[in-house]
């Protein structure tokens, strides 16, 4: 079954460092894990920062982008082990993602979704009917062959179409890693500020075109412009010779 990936309560994929993230009683560290063609198991560490007994449960899913929108489907590439976890105040424990296949072939590269979910205690879920109290979306990618800083940013091409009466930034990846976009800036050719986001931007999945609607008036976007971001950590500096189409 198919769902659509950002349907918790908090997505600690969204965060743009690696690190902790915390709400309530529930931390997980850290916020994204990569498979070399060397590895076969990566951990994440869950802790208790409350001061009551919490459960959790923790799922992989294979992520996938379409028309747009982010993806998951049941699968067996990964396993998380324990799946399920009770941690004490205070307490921590690792739980392993274990890869079950082989690695991608070449440069390829295979995307997933660790769900963690801090599940009620069972008077808070009578009570409420809530199936979780809180979710983090951790991105995990399994890589072939290394690919170059350099190349990964090469393969991201930009553009702009018209989006209803307003605007869409565009971005296609046609490389074979995925792309994480942060700290964008979008300015004309005479330095005006036309769009402006610190923090995540937005992830593009191999071979996958990714749209996000702009708040600058369609009339502002004659062109040409200039692209600052970070892409996968790294900086660019891109210009974006053609504007809007007519």
């Amino acid at each position: 079954m198919r769902r659509n990936v950002v349907c918790g309560i908090v997505l600690a994929a969204l965060l743009m460092t690696a690190g902790k993230v915390g709400a309530s009683g529930l931390q997980v560290a850290p916020i994204g894990l990569e498979f070399t063609p060397s590895s076969s198991a990566q951990g994440l560490w869950l802790t208790n920062t409350g001061d009551r007994e919490l459960r959790a449960q923790v799922r992989v899913f294979h992520w996938t982008q379409a028309g747009g929108k982010d993806e998951l489907a049941a699968s067996q590439g990964l396993v998380a082990s324990p799946p399920m976890l009770e941690l004490a105040p205070g307490a921590r424990q690792l739980v392993r993602i274990i890869r079950t296949g082989g690695a991608p072939s070449g440069a390829d590269e295979d995307a997933f979704r660790v769900l963690v979910d801090e599940l009620p205690q069972a008077a808070q879920a009578q009570s409420s009917g809530l199936q979780y109290v809180l979710r983090y979306s951790i991105p995990v990618f399994v890589s072939g062959a290394p690919v170059p800083d350099a190349d990964v940013a090469a393969a991201l091409q930009w553009s702009l179409e018209r989006d209803g009466d307003g605007a869409a930034l565009v971005a296609r990846n046609s490389g074979a890693r995925h792309v994480q976009i942060s700290d964008l800036e979008l300015r004309s050719g005479n330095g005006d500020a036309l769009e402006s986001r610190s923090g995540l931007y937005g992830y593009v999945l191999p071979g996958i075109t990714m749209r996000w609607p702009l708040t600058a008036k369609p009339d502002r976007l004659g062109g040409p412009f200039a692209i600052k971001a970070k892409v996968n950590g790294k900086a660019i500096d891109q210009a974006l010779a053609v504007g809007l189409p007519r």
